[in-house]
């Protein structure tokens, strides 16, 4: 019995310790990862990017989690870096630039300095791709500032490169060719035939864009070699071929451009490059449309445009609309060219307003930061209330200093467009100076020569045009028909002091009812100055304005267009050179005091003849209004 009551005693203490073993075991499983597993899943990630996107997203969730289970923060760096480069690759940059500070706040535990300037010079990537160019520079230089630091050769000339890159889309050509030069010096002496490669066909770009094909040309085909003798990612060769395809269209060898451009379209399909593709067929586009396939330039244009809506890449589509509009233009389809001329404006407003917002964006995404990491400290050291409650305290004043700022610039920004508004009102209040006191001098030389009955026609004239300007400059709206009437009164008075006289017609929409269609008062007339004074039409024997007016009843809008056959725009800006025109500058604000208070968007475009037709001479002036009716 003794030895029975012995053997039941074993059995259990032998039992309990097994079971203590076992969840041992258990709750240090999760604890215990094997760092080589992790860094094998990273891998995992990297290989299934192009091809199963979404299956490397979801792979990457799986591997933060792990990682942070590890308590290793270089390797929570690593994964988070790792999925910031997924999103990446499917343009999701918001997303990516979370991971990415994610990413700096680990390193930056780990002391791990140079990965956090790695992690910097990616940033910078993603602010030029989404032109935020004064971020991008930014990021870069604090990449810079940290390789200089640890005398890092390799991450210095990649900055070089990327800030060249910045100041190539900035169009300052000459910071562009120093900062290449300086990358190229450094990656000539490192083993990085890859970088090397770019380099190169970076500057083979911008000697291409500044006309310099000489220089262009030996540095695109030695980039061209040396993708094959390096192995260079298919994305970089992409684009050395596209711009093997550019300098060939530039040279007008139609056919020999195509060929390249078909070679980097099926290098980006292969890659799924959703961010290089529309460029490609913008290219190929372009190149069509100079040999007069125009059909097919627009099936190109569509594909770009597609991906360009999909992934927001908004640079791309607005390139995409201009070729339209050219290609339209040409065909003489002048109803398609107006449509999107006006969405490709459109763009450029968007783009010009998120250019302003730019600093609130950032403070917004450094907030959003800020709340996810203090979320996650929060689960990981479970804080007491006091410390709950600290941290709520902490966020409502980061929400409040964030509210107040945006308040404050809100209020600036309307304060200065009631100055202009008030400013505008003045200038319409008043004829052109320079105008005024020519008309008086012609008065006054009537009446010295005993011609009074053209001093007091003059007069007469002058008086009428004076009152109306300054009666509609009290009106936010006034009928079509005024509108003309000043326009006719403005260039009779013109005319009625050079021998050599205008012609003006107007060409006027039957649909149009003059007396109950409204507009804003004098946005024709200082375009009418502009084709006097500056397209010195004075000194065309033939000199003609033609006035259209057509209703769009699709859009429920007037297209306005103001044609004459003078100098040009281009020739005209090339004669007056730091001359500033009143009329230009009195346009300028009427459109964007009017686009700020208006829900119906206000856009002149102005072209000169010459580039539609090489026999043209002239400007054609286009803005729409929409129809308001009394």
């Amino acid at each position: 019995m003794r030895k029975l009551f012995i053997l039941i005693l074993g059995i259990l203490f032998l039992s309990l310790n097994l079971k203590g073993s076992v969840l041992l075991t258990d709750s240090l499983i999760d604890k215990f990862i094997p760092h080589d597993q992790i860094l094998d899943s990273i891998k995992k990630m990297e290989t299934l990017r192009v091809n199963a996107p979404s299956e490397s997203l979801q792979l990457g969730k799986r591997v933060i989690e792990l990682a942070r289970k590890s308590e290793d923060p270089s390797l929570v760096g690593l994964a988070e870096k790792s999925q910031a480069v997924s999103y990446y690759y499917q343009a999701v940059f918001d997303s990516s630039l979370i991971h990415y500070e994610r990413a700096i706040a680990e390193f930056d535990k780990a002391g791990k300095k140079i990965d956090i300037g790695k992690i910097y010079n990616n940033e910078g990537v993603i602010y030029r791709r989404t032109l935020r160019s004064e971020l991008a520079l930014e990021s870069y230089l604090k990449a810079q500032e940290i390789y200089r630091e640890f005398n890092y050769k390799e991450g210095i000339a990649s900055t070089y490169l990327n800030i060249g890159g910045v100041y190539y889309f900035l169009k300052n050509f000459e910071k562009a060719e120093e900062n290449f030069l300086l990358s190229l010096s450094l990656f000539e002496n490192l083993e990085q035939g890859s970088k090397y490669v770019k380099v190169i066909m970076n500057l083979g770009a911008l000697y291409m864009v500044v006309g310099e094909f000489d220089k262009a040309s030996p540095y695109l085909n030695q980039a061209d070699i040396l993708c094959e003798k390096y192995n260079v990612n298919p994305r970089d060769r992409g684009d050395v071929i596209l711009n093997l395809g550019e300098l060939a269209f530039l040279h007008k060898e139609y056919e020999k451009s195509l060929e390249y451009y078909k070679r980097s379209e099926q290098i980006r399909k292969d890659i799924n490059d959703y961010w290089g593709l529309p460029k490609n067929y913008l290219f190929t586009a372009t190149c069509l449309t100079a040999m007069g396939r125009y059909d097919e330039a627009l099936e190109m244009l569509n594909k770009s445009e597609q991906i360009c809506i999909e992934y927001k890449l908004v640079d791309d589509l607005q390139k995409c609309y201009l070729q339209k509009w050219i290609i339209f233009e040409k065909k003489g389809d002048f109803k398609h060219a107006f449509k999107f001329i006006k969405q490709q404006y459109q763009i450029t407003d968007s783009i010009d307003i998120q250019n302003r917002s730019d600093k609130l964006q950032e403070l917004k995404v450094t907030q959003f930061l800020d709340l996810k990491e203090k979320e996650l400290a929060i689960k990981n050291l479970a804080l007491s209330r006091k410390n709950i409650l600290i941290l709520s305290l902490i966020v409502f004043f980061l929400l409040a200093s964030v509210s107040v700022l945006f308040f404050l610039r809100s209020r600036s920004y309307r304060n200065k467009l009631q100055t202009l508004s008030l400013e505008q009102k003045v200038r319409l209040s008043q004829m052109n100076p320079h105008f005024l006191f020519n008309s008086l001098t012609v008065i006054q030389d009537f009446i010295l020569c005993n011609e009074n009955d053209k001093a007091f026609n003059y007069m007469s004239k002058l008086t009428g045009l004076v009152r109306s300007v300054l009666e509609n400059s009290t009106h936010e709206y006034i009928s079509m028909r005024e509108e003309l009437d000043i326009l006719s009164a403005y260039v009779d008075l013109q005319n009625l002091r050079f021998d050599n006289a205008v012609t003006y017609r107007f060409d006027i929409d039957s649909e149009i009812d003059l007396d109950e269609v409204y507009i804003p008062p004098m946005l024709a007339q200082p375009i009418i100055e502009n084709a006097l004074v500056h397209g010195e039409l004075r000194n065309n024997p033939n000199a003609e304005i033609k006035i259209c007016l057509l209703k769009n009843e699709e859009n429920r809008r007037i297209d306005f267009t103001v044609e004459d056959n003078g100098i040009g725009v281009f020739n005209a800006t090339h004669h007056k050179g730091d001359h500033r025109s009143m009329a230009t500058e009195i346009i300028k604000d009427r459109v964007r005091i009017y686009n700020y208070y208006s829900k119906n968007k206000l856009s002149v475009v102005v072209t000169d003849l010459k580039t539609l037709n090489e026999d043209l001479h002239g400007t054609r002036v286009c803005f729409s209004v929409p129809i308001i009716k009394n």
